[in-house]
């Protein structure tokens, strides 16, 4: 099996699975595909045409694709390593430049003394050697399977077999986009991986976690993905009682039911089990937004985001807690980072609106709800109270009572934070309170934080006001 290695990495070239100082990267196979096709010619150039055919035989295949599967490369690796490992040469394509090791089979069989051949042994000798490279095969599985044993986290994978691994690696792919479908595709693979390695916990872990966020997304039927959830996660704990990730879904299920003080516990078992659970840092630092402590959630959604560079949710969540905390350059470029990895992110652009507009650049924040408005179909009513909100506030109250208009028109798609906010800024207060008293239990995190918010606080109708869930 042959394996390329350079710097703390190692690909696969087979199975497709690319490694750091032996943890599994969860790539899909399309973006360690761009990795080999590179890595096999390092220091030649190749052109984007050329890579487009070779990783996407299929044809149908946009330009954009094969430049977010380099970004995402880059983001993976730098995590792990300072070195540069992919070389953009504008309007030319792409190079390999990292030093590459010798293939690992190559420099095994370089040091490994030469087997006697079977043929050239006494009859007796040749009945015991099988039985002898058997007993040492297991002595070094046995003392590899209990240095693993004393791992937690990643390296848990390597007790699965490599089938399983491969599932598990694919599975953790599209976990992390959080898109329905990427969820949905997501747990098929872990039920898989459950399938092929019923007493392994990490296939239930990921199962719970998988089901929690579907329930947290509102996805499918959130009652449902959390009852799961939950099934999953006491399975994975009943297996092992030090499966973090297991604690960080019923941390999950507690902050959406809203029972804050069991999740605050859940939540921080999860991270001193598994301190490099992404997910159970996203979620502590969504609890700690909803209890209005804006310093504290940013802090722990750039754990998360330090954790999980790839995931575009804990992206878009410490950009919402930079606003917030009032970091306000910094939740722009967040909120970038989360379009870059995922463009249909849209609901960033709204972060990036409201972080210009505190900056006093209003005429971006303009640009910047109006892309939003006409990126989907149902964006165009929040947009067009996030616009009312600022063209009041710029004193163009004919323009900002037009928006307004747009806005109540179905309030469906509009949050009644911004709603409110539209008519604070119109000078109509009382019709703010009013949207607000009426608001649900699961919608906003502006109650407490946001800067827009400050002319409404000191209103005895606020106080009483719902707050976020997760």
């Amino acid at each position: 099996m042959e394996r390329l290695i350079f710097g703390p990495f190692e690909l696969d070239v087979e199975r497709l699975i690319l490694s750091a100082d032996g943890t599994q990267l969860a790539l899909g196979p399309k973006v360690v595909e761009t990795l080999l096709a590179l890595a096999e010619r390092p220091g030649e150039i190749l052109a984007k045409g050329e890579l487009l055919a070779r990783i996407w035989p299929e044809g149908f295949i946009e330009e954009a694709s094969l430049s977010q599967n380099v970004y995402v490369l880059r983001k993976a690796m730098r995590a792990h390593w300072d070195g540069e490992v992919i070389e953009t040469l504008p309007r030319r394509g792409y190079r390999f430049v990292a030093p590459i090791a010798a293939p690992r089979a190559a420099q095994e069989a370089a040091f490994a003394p030469p087997l006697p051949s079977s043929a050239s042994l006494p009859v007796a000798q040749r009945r015991w050697l099988p039985s002898v490279i058997a007993l040492a095969a297991a002595l070094v599985l046995g003392a590899f399977g209990l240095r693993v044993l004393a791992l937690r986290g990643d390296a848990q994978t390597s007790l699965l077999p490599p089938t399983a691994q491969r599932l598990y690696a694919l599975g953790r792919y599209y976990w992390n986009e959080r898109s329905q479908t990427s969820l949905l595709r997501s747990l098929s693979y872990f039920h898989r991986v459950v399938t092929l390695a019923p007493r392994d916990p990490r296939g239930y872990e990921a199962l719970a976690s998988a089901e929690a966020m579907m329930g947290d997304y509102g996805y499918g039927a959130p009652s449902l993905d959390f009852a799961a959830a939950g099934l999953y996660a006491k399975k994975a704990i009943a297996l092992d009682p030090s499966a973090g990730e297991a604690y960080a879904a019923l941390g999950a299920i507690a902050l959406d039911r809203r029972h804050f003080q069991s999740a605050n516990r859940l939540l921080e078992r999860a991270v001193r089990l598994t301190p490099k659970d992404a997910p159970a840092r996203e979620w502590l630092g969504i609890l700690r937004l909803n209890d209005g402590d804006a310093a504290a959630g940013y802090r722990d959604l750039r754990v998360a985001a330090r954790l999980d560079p790839l995931s575009t949710a804990t992206m878009a969540w410490l950009a919402q807690a930079a606003y917030f905390d009032r970091h306000f350059h910094q939740a722009i470029a967040y909120a970038h980072q989360a379009l870059d990895l995922d463009p249909h992110r849209f609901d960033t652009l709204t972060t990036v609106g409201l972080a210009q507009e505190a900056l006093g650049n209003n005429h971006l924040a303009a640009g910047t709800f109006e892309a939003f408005s006409s990126r989907c179909a149902s964006c165009r009513n929040e947009g067009a109270a996030l616009l009312a909100d600022l063209y009041a506030r710029e004193g163009k109250r004919t323009l900002a009572r037009h928006e307004l208009a747009l806005a109540r028109a179905d309030v469906h798609d509009v949050g009644r934070d911004d709603l409110a906010f539209a008519f604070a800024a119109l000078g109509k207060r009382g019709s703010a309170l009013a949207v607000l008293a009426h608001a649900g239990t699961a919608t906003h995190l502006a109650f407490e934080m946001d800067p827009r918010f400050d002319s409404l606080r000191g209103f005895p109708i606020y106080r009483s006001a719902p707050r976020v869930s997760s």
